[in-house]
C-alpha cells in the first residue's frame, strides 16, 4: 500500500486571515458575532482545520487507501491477512453509536453527537459549548444562532484543507505525474503594506454587451466566451500580450484580444462593438469574410488557430503559446487485433471534441421518406451518454485493419479512443447540424452537468480498470496467451467504458463556465451564450446582458460546452526553472 505523505502543519494562529489585509469590523464577512470572541486564542479554528482534515480523508478513504476497520464475523475472528492499513474510525454519535444522519463535532470538546438524537444539541445546552461542525460537509453550526453559519476564516481553511486532499489523490493514483507541489503564500510585512497601499475597490468589470454589426452573433458568444474564460482572462490581464509592444506589423489576433479584454475591464458599460476583431479575422480567414452567418465552432477553432499563429512563441510541435496551454489535449486510438490481442497506438493533439449526438425520434412517415432506419434513436440523451459513445470499443471492418504481429491482413479489430492529456480547458461542441441527408438541424436536447469527472474516459482510467480485469481472472484461474486472449481484449475493451472501478482523480474534474446555443434553423438561427462572471451565471444575447439561474443554463439546449479544471496543474516547466 502507498504511503501517504504527509499533510503540511496546522496553520499559524497568530494572525487571522481576513485580518492580514482588512483590519476593522468584518460582521458581512463573518456568519455571527459569537465567532469573534472563541477565535482571539485560535485554538477553535485548530480544532476545525483537525476536523475538516479526517473529514476529507474520510470521505475520499478509498482512493487515499484509508479503510474503516473490519467488523468481526459472526464467530469473532477478523480477518488479519486482509486487514487494511491505515484504519480511519467512522464518525458516529459518542452516545447512542448511530452511524446515520448528521453527525456533529463539537468544537470546544472532544465530544461528537448526532443531531436527529438530540444528543448534539443536548450536549450544547449543558456545557454551553454553542459551536460545532457537521462532518460529512464540514458546515460550521452555530447552537446559538441556530444555524449554519458563513466565516471567512473557516472557510479558508476549509478550501486549503480541500486543495491539499486533492493533491495527495492525484500524488497516489498518478505516480509518475511530475507535478511540483502546492506551496501556501504567506504574506510578510511589506506584502501587506504593499497590498494595502496599492489596492482599491474596483468596479463590476468584465460583464459588456457585444453589438450586433450583421449577422455576427456567432462571434459575439466566442468572445465572450474568450473573456470569461480564465485562463485567457489572466494571460491578457497581466499584460502577457501587449498590443503596445508587439512586433507583429498587422492583422495579430492576439493584440485585438488584448484589446478586447482592456475594452472589457476598461469600466465603460456600454455595448461594444468589436469592428477591429472581425475585419482582422476577416483578413486572416477569407472563408469568414462577409456578412454570412457563420458557424460559431468554425470560427472558434479559426480565432484559436490565428491567435496561435501570430503567437511569438508559436511552434509546430510542444508549442507554449498561450492556445496551447489553455486549450491543447492529446487523444490516444488503440486499435487491438481480434485474433493475436495486438494493441496499435497512435496519438492525436486536440484543441476541442466534438461529439455525434443521438437525435430523438422521428415519425414512421420521415423516416420512411429519408430512408433511415429508427433504432439509433432510441436511449438516453446526455453529456456523459454521448463521451460514454465516443470512447466505446468500435468494430473495424475486415478491410480496415491489417495486424503487423501476426501479419493477417484484412483481420478483424476494434479500435478505442481514450484521453491521454486532459487540457485545462475543455471545450465541447455537441454536433447539432446534419450535411448528410440535406442541410438540418438536429434538436435533441442533450443534458450536461456543472461540474464533469472526465476519469472514466482517461486512458490512465482504461488501463487501471484492465489491470483490475486481468488480476480478477487471474484470481479465478484464468488463463490466455503471453499477450492474452481475444477474449480477454475484448472484454478488457467493453469494461473500459463502464463506470465502477476507478476513484475520482480531482485534477480530472471540470466546472462548466460557458455555454453557448443556437435557437432557430440552420441558416437563419440566432446564437446566445452563457457565462459564469464572479459566481453568477449571466445571459449573453449580443447588446443584452441579464442575470440567469444555474437551472436555466442546464436547461438550455447547447451547442458548446467549455470546461475548465476545478484544481489547475503548476507549469511544472516553468517551475523546474526558477
Amino acid at each position: 500500500m502507498a504511503n501517504i505523505p504527509s499533510s503540511p502543519p496546522l496553520i499559524p494562529t497568530t494572525k487571522l486571515l481576513t485580518q492580514d489585509f482588512f483590519p476593522g469590523d468584518h460582521s458581512a464577512a463573518h456568519g455571527c458575532s459569537h465567532l469573534k470572541p472563541v477565535k482571539r486564542t485560535g485554538e477553535i479554528l485548530s480544532n476545525y482545520q483537525i476536523l475538516a482534515r479526517y473529514s476529507l480523508h474520510f470521505k475520499h478513504r478509498h482512493a487515499l487507501g484509508i479503510l474503516p476497520p473490519k467488523k468481526r464475523s459472526k464467530s469473532g475472528i477478523e480477518d488479519t491477512a486482509t486487514k487494511p492499513i491505515p484504519q480511519l474510525p467512522i464518525p458516529s454519535c459518542m452516545t447512542c453509536e448511530t452511524t446515520m444522519g448528521r453527525i456533529h463535532a463539537c468544537l470546544q470538546c472532544v465530544y461528537v453527537g448526532c443531531w436527529k438524537g438530540g444528543h448534539s444539541q443536548s450536549h450544547s445546552q449543558e456545557t454551553g459549548h454553542t459551536l460545532s461542525m457537521e462532518i460529512s460537509r464540514c458546515g460550521l453550526y452555530c447552537g446559538q444562532c441556530k444555524d449554519f453559519v458563513y466565516d471567512r476564516d473557516f472557510d479558508g481553511i476549509h478550501n486549503g484543507e480541500v486543495l491539499k486532499n486533492s493533491e495527495i489523490i492525484s500524488m497516489m493514483q498518478e505516480p509518475g505525474q511530475k507535478r511540483p507541489r502546492f506551496v501556501k503564500w504567506h504574506a510578510g510585512n511589506k506584502e501587506i503594506a504593499l497590498i494595502k497601499g496599492g489596492s482599491k475597490l474596483q468596479a463590476c468589470q468584465g460583464l459588456r454587451g457585444l453589438r450586433n454589426m450583421g449577422s455576427t452573433c456567432f462571434m459575439n458568444v466566442i468572445l465572450q466566451c474568450f473573456i470569461h474564460n480564465p485562463l485567457l482572462r489572466g494571460y491578457f490581464l497581466s499584460d502577457q500580450h501587449s498590443s503596445k509592444r508587439c512586433e507583429v506589423k498587422s492583422e495579430c489576433m492576439g493584440c485585438e484580444m488584448d484589446q478586447l479584454f482592456t475594452q472589457f475591464y476598461s469600466g465603460d458599460k456600454k455595448p461594444y462593438g468589436p469592428c477591429s476583431f472581425l475585419h482582422t479575422m476577416w483578413m486572416s480567414s477569407s472563408d469568414l469574410a462577409g456578412y454570412a452567418q457563420q458557424d460559431a465552432h468554425e470560427f472558434f477553432i479559426s480565432a484559436l488557430n490565428q491567435i496561435h499563429a501570430k503567437s511569438p512563441t508559436s511552434k509546430l510541435h510542444q508549442c507554449s503559446c498561450i492556445i496551447h496551454k489553455t486549450f491543447a489535449g492529446v487523444l490516444q486510438s488503440d486499435v487491438t487485433c481480434l485474433s493475436c490481442a495486438n494493441v496499435t497506438s497512435a496519438f492525436d493533439p486536440i484543441l476541442d471534441i466534438s461529439l455525434d449526438l443521438r437525435p430523438t425520434k422521428r415519425s414512421k412517415s420521415v423516416n420512411k421518406v429519408r430512408g433511415l432506419n429508427d433504432e439509433r434513436n432510441d436511449g438516453p440523451n446526455s453529456l456523459t451518454d454521448c463521451l460514454d459513445r465516443y470512447t466505446h470499443p468500435e468494430k473495424l471492418g475486415t478491410n480496415e485493419y491489417n495486424c503487423g504481429k501476426c501479419g493477417k491482413t484484412g483481420q478483424e479489430a476494434t479500435k478505442q479512443l481514450s484521453v491521454k492529456v486532459l487540457p485545462p480547458v475543455l471545450s465541447f461542441q455537441l454536433k447539432r447540424f446534419e450535411h448528410s441527408m440535406g442541410a438540418s438541424k438536429i434538436e435533441t436536447k442533450i443534458k450536461f452537468p456543472a461540474q464533469l469527472d472526465m476519469t472514466q474516459y482517461t486512458t490512465l482510467a482504461r488501463k487501471s480498470k484492465k489491470s483490475k480485469l486481468s488480476a480478477l481472472q487471474k484470481l479465478n484461474g484464468g488463463s490466455g496467451s503471453e499477450n492474452g486472449s481475444p477474449s480477454t481484449a475484448s472484454t478488457a475493451s467493453s469494461t473500459s467504458s463502464s463506470h465502477s472501478g476507478v476513484e475520482t482523480i480531482p485534477t480530472y474534474v471540470y466546472n462548466l463556465f460557458a455555454v453557448i446555443n443556437h435557437q432557430g434553423k440552420m441558416d437563419t438561427g440566432h446564437y446566445t451564450a452563457f457565462a459564469k462572471h464572479r459566481g453568477e451565471w449571466f445571459s449573453l444575447d449580443d447588446h443584452k446582458v441579464t442575470l440567469a439561474g444555474q437551472k436555466e443554463v442546464l436547461d438550455s439546449k447547447a451547442y458548446m460546452l467549455f470546461y475548465v479544471k476545478q484544481n489547475l496543474d503548476y507549469d511544472y516547466s516553468s517551475n523546474s526553472r526558477d
